[in-house]
């Protein structure tokens, strides 16, 4: 109960006191060379009731009956405060504390955060306070963890900006929404989140979706974040094109093995040549509709249009099973189940699909099919047994392709400037994935665009060699099974 003995030990440098039932420590006056002071547990209600030592650095006064922090900038050398399971109302008087890296007010009942200023901690606890706003923080630019569990906090915004944040620790909160994780998305240091016992891991893959969010972490509530969960993230969130279009093509073809098995006519142009079919892809908007068009009424003898399914409404001048299939939402669903499909894609809200009709109606007229598809539908044709030639157009002027779509009248700001970012895409995978387009158009004069796309199937068709070997003629030389150099019978598809 009474240490005034100590009065005469004005060297101490370490006073340890813990679980007696002092109520006064006025004797730490007389010990100026004192560094460390432990006083936890016992009885006292006076808050730095001594005149300071000049070096204090650590000082321990958890589970006491103290409940006014007062100034300390007396205290200039401390660096460590723990405070745990007072009766401490707000924080108060540690503005000028120059060196404290470590603060402690756990179990008090702090009901915001306050008077922190620009103090360099570099780990606060206030777990188990009354805290319902993280605010007043953004100065602390040193904090590395941070403890808020057990308080009454729905949002973790305010936790911004704090660039060396590794730890959070917000077990037994009221967060209730995966969103408000996103306001630690760009806490670069972030490797630990606490989030036991909110509300918000009630969520539909609660655990994933934070991961995803938070692709730096390694440990989510106490539990290792693994190698395959970050992987499982990013293909449920947002998957590669190469990942969705593997499940496109595992669903059509599960869907189709369900179905009655026929011979396909696609399959048999003859015994050592694929099927011929051409595919021109590029963003939308870029003409390559127009040109599938083109091409198959100045080609006609050698390919068939492959109209796509569609659950958007028609642009103004389009013609139904011309252009595309209008159907519902619900008949295209229908169709799918049904194995009609053999690509589908999502793209700017609305589906899109390649009927296996649409191909082999053209290879029962002996033609080739000629569709067109956003790049997606490309990555998802790939997976199946068809080796279409690829013909990439791409436009080369930003300016000009964003004039053309507004010049047009269909399309939002919004959806313009989706298109015109979708071009780089293109253009990357073109770059890093040489052979994956059979041949790259520019397209920003469509008629220069077209000279060089008829150049290219001519070519493809073996019509080159014939007007040099005198005269171009209508019929295609059959070399191979009656197929006309790469064509056996050709096929051209229009997707999106």
């Amino acid at each position: 109960r009474d240490v005034s003995i100590l009065c005469s030990y004005i060297y101490l440098q370490k006073l340890e006191l813990p679980f007696n039932k002092i109520k006064d420590l006025s004797c730490v006056s007389h010990m100026p060379y004192l560094i460390t002071l432990d006083a936890s547990h016992n009885e006292i209600t006076d808050f730095f009731g001594f005149e300071p030592p000049k070096n204090l650095k650590e000082v321990n006064f958890s589970h006491n009956r103290m409940s006014a922090m007062k100034d300390l900038s007396a205290y200039p050398s401390l660096r460590r405060l723990h405070l745990d399971h007072n009766d401490f109302h707000e924080i108060r008087g540690l503005e000028n504390c120059v060196s404290l890296t470590y603060l402690s007010l756990a179990h008090n009942r702090i009901s915001s955060i306050e008077g922190l200023g620009d103090v360099p901690l570099k780990e606060i606890s206030l777990r188990g306070n009354q805290i319902q706003r993280i605010e007043n923080v953004r100065q602390l630019r040193t904090l590395q963890s941070f403890d808020l569990a057990f308080n009454k906090i729905r949002s973790l915004s305010g936790l911004e900006n704090l660039d060396l944040l590794g730890t959070i620790d917000l077990e037994g909160n009221q967060v209730t929404e995966i969103k408000e994780v996103s306001h630690l998305h760009d806490l670069p240091l972030l490797r630990t989140l606490n989030l036991q016992q909110n509300p918000v891991q009630d969520e539909p893959d609660y655990r994933l979706a934070v991961i995803f969010l938070l692709q730096r972490l390694t440990s989510l509530d106490q539990r290792e974040v693994t190698v395959e969960e970050k992987v499982s993230a990013v293909n449920k969130y947002d998957p590669p094109v190469e990942v969705t279009a593997a499940r496109d093509h595992m669903t059509h073809l599960v869907y189709q093995l369900t179905q009655p098995q026929v011979l396909f006519d696609s399959t048999l142009p003859s015994l050592d040549t694929p099927y011929p079919m051409l595919v021109l892809t590029g963003p939308q908007a870029c003409g390559k509709r127009e040109l599938a068009h083109k091409l198959c009424r100045d080609f006609c003898d050698f390919f068939a249009y492959g109209a796509c399914h569609t659950t958007r409404s028609p642009y103004f001048g389009e013609v139904d099973r011309c252009d595309y299939h209008f159907v519902s939402e619900e008949d295209f669903q229908h169709m799918t189940r049904s194995g009609k499909f053999i690509e589908t894609l999502r793209y700017g809200g609305h589906l899109y699909g390649l009927s296996r009709e649409a191909i082999e109606g053209a290879a029962r007229d002996g033609l080739a099919c000629c569709v067109h598809m956003e790049l997606e539908g490309v990555y998802s044709l790939k997976n199946t047994y068809l080796e279409p030639r690829y013909v990439l157009l791409v436009p080369t002027d930003s300016e000009a392709y964003a004039r053309r779509m507004r010049q047009r009248g269909l399309y939002s700001p919004s959806q313009i400037d989706a298109a015109v970012g979708r071009v780089d895409f293109y253009v990357h995978v073109h770059r890093e994935r040489p052979g994956f387009f059979d041949n790259t158009i520019p397209c920003d004069d469509l008629e220069e665009a077209y000279r060089a796309l008829s150049q290219v199937v001519r070519e493809y068709l073996g019509l080159e060699e014939q007007a040099g070997r005198g005269g171009v003629s209508a019929t295609p030389d059959t070399t191979r099974s009656g197929a006309p150099g790469w064509m056996g019978r050709v096929c051209v598809c229009a997707c999106a």
